[in-house]
């Protein structure tokens, strides 16, 4: 027995230790501080992996020598800029205390830039060259300063002078980028001109990258109807300034600005915008992110305060949003990777998370550095596993090595199956290789129809390629055909050409009722005949209910084949998402109520049509529907993108059928001028309105009257 014990006692004391070893050894990673998101191919919010996880702060710790030689901590003091250099070491526009902080990669004080021949007075941006010479906007002291390495003075750049700037034009720098020819790109506060250009001698070349004038509607009619003296005292109408600036590998110069129509802005060397389309809040959903991560929405008008934007090595994009205390990356086409935001705890410090970032940079491992005014530091972010793998798989596939990038897109994909843009990745791979059949089928699933119809156009032009002796041969026997049949036809016609006579169709008085098959067949007449068509169905009885729901059962058939039958390519709607039974309802909803509230409208006109009238000749104004919409449908699944114009075309044209025959219609059964059938059209659509708002106020009424009622008979039975 004692044996036994001892045995006993030896595994109990080696499995606690084992367990206190894991225990110990094993690093538990804490959740991240912030959430991660991303946008779909189909324009959806959703949640990712982290990409960036906290790695550390810095600048929080500096310490310098005073004049007994001692060593004291000197905080930044509302720093409002920073740049890394290419190795890596960072400096620091300490605005507050008027001085320049250089740091190691690591973040270790190298030293503290005063320039005593001619002190800095509230630096605010930074640029370092290849050859680690400084370029400081000087703003305090309304200046550039261009510095060597070791922080002497070379140049200046003072207030432009040109005969195209006035006198109460105000310089004051807040950054300014160089490129690799020497000139010098300066933003100045409340400059609406653009970006003030200076050549490499220092002197002024011209503006640069303007932002366009936002008009509103009531500043296009103020300019239509007002006259000169009433112009002259309105505020005038300028461009939004640029705030911030910076420079990629490649030349192009990206800007951010607080502008509704160009808030961030990718220019070649002419200033012209290559994100013209690019929309910074359709890419952020600020209203999704404050409500699940439970900070307050921003004040309208101050959704977004853009300050700082970076441009990596590989063109990837960082951008910093003040208001919104977001990050957010693009790639080098402007489609959003991920942003990100946390709440901020009013009194608390969290690691990772900025509070008020005014500046963001990127270093040579991929880190994002955020400057903190508020906090007075950086914070470092380092790519998690999942947002390393996605960089690598941008990176890849902006370098064309569709093949490398494969495996990291499938990687990505496994890891989250909601993230489009491997499929995207997956599918340039697959078209690479020529595989256009799953190409096609991943950027349906990514919601990419431009590249869905390239892949279609390759299968389609494959297709043609291997079919076309086939073609070929057909056409030669159908012209041969058609040639003899010509002959054939001229024969026949020299023969009987005597026997041939004209008949005329005359309508008897007498003629019987029509059939259910003759209301069904005259939809068609409509379309050719519709003043006549409609006249019919008011006095000759050409039309019914039963003809007429007929009619709307199969324009809803075919309405909704419509939505499942046409190409992606068109309607690139992501599968699942269409809900039938509310746009049924909708759709019988509005038809109804057309014809209710026409009805009465026409009654109060002196229109001449009766209720059934209406209703028969609503139903039948919409067979072109019926007419176009399945060969639509069919026709987009073997047209691409580039036959755009021919699909719009053909809808547009079957929509514009509908109107004309609703307007033939009312004319026509009401025995209105053109005049009146517009104003019986308005004043319908005006008393749908009027019916829909009362019914909703009934609805909400009742059912506050409910559950008052409901409320009343419990408390008085309990």
């Amino acid at each position: 027995m004692g044996e036994i014990r001892e045995k006993w006692q030896k595994y109990i004391a080696t499995f606690i230790l084992i367990t206190l070893f894991l225990s110990f050894s094993t690093t538990v990673k804490a959740e991240s501080p912030f959430d991660t998101f991303s946008v779909n191919g189909f324009g959806q919010t959703i949640f990712t992996q982290p990409a960036f996880e906290p790695h550390g702060v810095l600048a929080d710790d500096i310490y310098i020598e005073d004049e007994n030689g001692e060593s004291v901590y000197s905080p930044l003091n509302q720093p409002k800029d920073f740049f890394v250099a290419n190795n890596d070491e960072i400096y620091i526009a300490d605005t507050g205390n008027n001085r320049i902080v250089h740091l190691d990669e690591n973040g270790e004080l190298v030293r503290i830039l005063l320039v005593p021949d001619s002190p800095l007075s509230k630096p605010s941006g930074l640029f370092v060259t290849e050859k680690n010479e400084i370029y400081v906007a000087d703003t305090g002291n309304r200046r550039v300063l261009h510095l060597d390495k070791d922080g002497g003075i070379i140049k200046e750049y003072l207030r432009p002078v040109s005969k195209y700037i006035d006198e109460s034009f105000v310089y004051e720098p807040t950054n300014m980028i160089v490129d690799s020819r020497g000139f010098v790109y300066v933003v100045s506060r409340g400059t609406f001109q653009g970006i003030i250009q200076f050549n490499p001698e220092g002197e002024f070349y011209g503006f640069y990258g303007t932002n366009i004038t936002e008009v509103t509607l009531m500043d296009r009619i103020r300019n239509t109807f007002y006259t000169k003296e009433q112009l002259s005292r309105q505020v005038r109408l300028l461009p939004n300034p640029i705030t911030n600036i910076s420079i990629d590998n490649t030349g192009y110069i990206h800007t951010v600005s607080n502008d509704g129509a160009e808030q961030i802005k990718k220019l070649n060397i002419r200033g012209e915008n290559q994100w013209k389309d690019f929309q910074y809040e359709e890419n952020i959903n600020l209203k999704f992110l404050s409500r699940t991560t439970s900070q307050e929405e921003p004040a309208t008008g101050s959704s977004t305060n853009l300050t700082d934007i970076s441009v990596d090595g590989n063109g990837i994009v960082t951008v910093a949003d003040k208001a919104s205390s977001i990050i957010a990356q693009f790639d080098k086409n402007g489609e959003i990777i991920f942003f990100w935001g946390a709440p901020v705890l009013s009194g608390s410090r969290q690691k990772g998370v900025p509070i008020s970032p005014v500046a963001v940079e990127t270093n040579s491992r991929k880190q994002i550095l955020v400057l903190d005014d508020s906090l007075n530091l950086i914070q470092v972010l380092k790519p998690t596993e999942f947002g390393e793998t996605v960089q690598t798989a941008f990176i890849l596939t902006e370098q064309g090595e569709y093949d490398k990038s494969e495996k990291y897109w499938k990687e990505v994909a496994r890891q989250n199956a909601l993230f489009t843009p491997a499929y995207t990745g997956l599918a340039r791979s697959a078209f690479y290789k020529e595989e256009y059949e799953e190409a096609r089928e991943l950027y349906k699933r990514a919601g990419d129809e431009n590249g869905y119809s390239d892949s279609f156009w390759q299968i389609r032009l494959n297709w043609f390629q291997n079919k076309f002796p086939y073609f070929a041969n057909g056409f030669v026997l159908f012209g041969t055909i058609f040639l003899i049949w010509i002959q054939v036809q001229k024969i026949r016609l020299k023969k009987n050409k005597n026997a041939l006579t004209t008949k005329k169709r005359r309508e008897t008085i007498n003629k019987p009722q029509p059939t259910l098959f003759d209301q069904l067949k005259h939809a068609f007449y409509i379309l050719r005949h519709p003043i006549d068509g409609f006249d019919d169905i008011r006095f000759r009885n050409m039309g019914g209910y039963l003809s007429s729901l007929i009619i709307l059962v199969l324009v809803i058939f075919i309405a909704f084949s419509r939505i499942f039958l046409t190409s992606f390519t068109f309607q690139p709607v992501q599968e699942g998402t269409i809900n039938v039974t509310s746009i049924l309802t909708i759709s019988i909803a509005i038809w109804i109520s057309w014809v209710i509230c026409h009805y009465l409208i026409g009654a109060i006109k002196q229109g001449q049509a009766r209720f059934k009238d209406i209703f028969v000749g609503s139903a039948y104004a919409l067979f072109p529907i019926f007419v176009l919409g399945l060969p639509l449908a069919f026709l987009s699944n073997i047209m691409t993108i580039s036959e755009v114009s021919i699909y719009s075309t053909i809808s547009g044209f079957m929509t514009l059928w509908c109107v004309v025959l609703f307007f033939w219609m009312i004319m026509t059964l009401q025995n209105y001028s053109v005049g009146e059938t517009v104003v019986s059209i308005l004043l319908s659509l005006f008393s749908m309105i009027i019916l829909w708002v009362l019914i909703f106020i009934i609805i909400g009424l009742t059912s506050e009257t409910i559950d008052f009622i409901m409320t009343l008979y419990r408390e008085l039975t309990m």
